[in-house]
């Protein structure tokens, strides 16, 4: 992932609040302004805005990615740490797709919540996705974005929380990445679930992305861009 190049530009992480519309369905609703206000501040200072976020969460998610891409197999493509650029308007829009698999753009999702996790379970297409998730809207619109990106048609989204038999696979290579905060942690805190359980650690939930909603994001991202300042030199 290039900080530099997601400065200032839509990114496929937050894009969907670009979809969001007001009371009448023809304007930006506030979450749409908003995101482009915090661009338009990112553009001004030449620096990307910083906020706090969770470190646990998000250094789970980042290294069980990895043990995610080794129980996939070969066929699937790590590419999370490049940022791909809209070829039309790169000065407006990016994305990291975590990786991409025979014609398919693919996002993993390493819940830190057992509660999250068997909430992803749950869901098997877009609809439930879109329904059933707090934050389908936010991963589904990732995915289309991201499709677009890589001119794909078709989505992955991939769900991975380790066996209990995983966590000292996963422990070492929390040591190696030198995050200490494993080193203080149990088993009971670290989320997993039983290797004999009814929930496999893995699933992959296919979606077919319609041109339609690509559309619809690629109106949204040309009616933003018409409100971005200049990027800084």
């Amino acid at each position: 992932m290039n900080p530099t190049k997601r400065l200032g530009r839509f990114t496929s992480s937050e894009i969907y609040n670009l979809t969001k519309k007001d009371r009448t369905g023809k304007k930006f609703g506030q979450a749409a302004l908003t995101y482009i206000e915090e661009k338009n501040y990112e553009r001004k200072l030449g620096r990307r805005l910083t906020e706090q976020v969770s470190a646990r969460p998000l250094d789970w998610g980042n290294l069980v990615e990895q043990r995610a891409f080794d129980v996939l197999g070969l066929e699937y493509q790590l590419v999370s740490k490049t940022t791909l650029e809209h070829p039309d308007m790169p000065d407006v829009w990016a994305g990291s797709p975590d990786g991409v698999k025979n014609g398919a753009v693919m996002d993993i999702k390493c819940p830190y919540t057992m509660k999250s996790f068997c909430q992803f379970y749950d869901i098997n297409d877009k609809e439930s996705l879109l329904n059933n998730h707090k934050s389908g809207e936010q991963y589904y619109w990732q995915l289309v974005s991201n499709a677009i990106l890589t001119n794909v048609d078709k989505a992955e989204l991939i769900i991975y929380c380790p066996y209990k038999s995983e966590l000292d696979i996963i422990r070492g290579m929390a040591q190696e990445q030198l995050i200490k905060w494993f080193d203080y942690v149990s088993d009971e805190e670290l989320p997993y679930i039983l290797d004999d359980g009814y929930y496999n650690h893995l699933k992959i939930i296919t979606m077919d992305i319609p041109q339609e909603d690509k559309d619809l994001l690629m109106e949204c991202v040309i009616e933003a861009s018409k409100m971005l300042v200049p990027l800084s030199s």
